[in-house]
């Protein structure tokens, strides 16, 4: 587990309902012994101990969604009510956490919750990671979809911590590719990656593709598209930081000599990432090489993507790039397998005593 400073877990008794804080985590803006990399935009999800409208809305609009395929429909405040407990029938760390209380805070404020394991916190097989109270009907109406969530999400940020204690010191980013978008992005950053981009305007991204659609007439490569790119753009308008993908070692360092000559020029200073897009960790850590003997270091940084796999992690981390960027941390991930429980004691009347007698 990745240490990150939460408040110790809320207490519930098997006799009163105990609702939690609606924030039940420490900072997660950063991970633990992390160098700050342009990959990581979790500040834009977690800012001042609270998640930030960015990523509330996110939760709006996947809660919404959620909830309308289902044909969610409440009952509201009850003299009824009922005890349920999220059981873990496996091993895992915990997200979601905040994606949960989003959604009963903003559809069913009257359920009442005890978290009793934090964001970020590993379980076992056996553990009570969430006790309810409320509703029969209304808890019974967001059971799935909150096992869903808590599922799904755990089951990326447990993956991801796999791919981090491998690792070591590497960093590894998370890509576009996502099923379930910045909710997705959060999993990984709780299991210790890097988010990379959450929207297309947190930086940008000169793939082949674009480097093709940005070709002059006059211009028969990539080398000429992007050293011309490169000198005319207004970086302005190009979000935080920009990512320009290379297939070989000669345009990866005619990219890195023109972004150091524009930035010794011009007196900017605007990190560039230069993606080495499947060019396997040979040729990746001769690329490495080649930029720092030639000093390419102050503005540069190197990212791996295409083809990565959990098997040869390590061989990746004796290239020598700053981080690696894969969709396998978060698509085809398996769910963490989680179960609600209504107690025994079933359904409980807590009308105010009225008898005067």
């Amino acid at each position: 587990m990745i240490e990150r400073g939460f408040p110790t877990r809320s207490a519930v008794t098997d006799t009163e309902s105990t609702v939690s804080d609606p924030v039940e985590a420490g900072d997660l803006a950063t991970t633990a012994e992390k160098v700050r990399l342009p990959h990581d935009q979790s500040d834009l999800l977690w800012f001042e101990d609270q998640p930030t409208s960015l990523f509330l809305e996110s939760i709006d609009r996947w809660a919404h969604a959620l909830l309308e395929d289902d044909g969610f429909k409440p009952i509201g405040p009850s003299n009824l009510t009922v005890r349920s407990r999220v059981v873990a029938k496996q091993e895992g760390t915990l997200c979601g956490l905040h994606v949960v209380n989003r959604l009963l805070d903003v559809h069913l404020p009257h359920i009442n919750r005890a978290w009793q394991t934090r964001e970020g916190e590993q379980f076992q097989r056996g553990d009570v990671l969430l006790i309810l109270d409320g509703t029969p009907r209304d808890i019974l109406s967001i059971e799935r979809i909150i096992l869903n969530l808590l599922g799904r999400m755990s089951g990326i940020s447990t993956h991801t911590e796999e791919w981090i204690k491998v690792l070591g010191g590497l960093k590894v980013a998370s890509t576009r590719k996502t099923t379930w978008g910045i909710l997705d992005k959060w999993a990984v950053h709780v299991g210790g990656g890097l988010t990379h981009r959450l929207r297309k305007g947190d930086a940008a991204m000169i793939k082949e593709n674009d480097q093709i659609a940005l070709r002059e007439d006059d211009e028969a490569r990539s080398k000429e598209t992007m050293k011309r790119w490169i000198m005319s753009t207004d970086f302005n308008y190009h979000g935080s930081f920009t990512v320009i993908e290379v297939d070989s070692i000669s345009l990866a360092l005619t990219v890195a000599k023109t972004w150091c000559n524009r930035m010794m020029e011009t007196g900017e200073d605007r990190s560039l990432v230069i993606m080495m897009d499947n060019m396997g960790p040979s040729k990746t850590k001769e690329a490495v090489m080649d930029l720092r003997s030639h000093g390419y270091n102050e503005w540069i940084y190197t990212e791996a993507s295409g083809n990565i796999r959990f098997e040869d992690l390590e061989e990746w981390k004796g290239t020598g790039v700053d981080v690696i960027s894969t969709s396998s941390l978060n698509m085809g991930v398996a769910s963490v397998d989680l179960t609600m429980l209504l107690d025994n004691d079933g359904i409980r009347d807590v009308s105010p005593n009225t008898d005067t007698a």
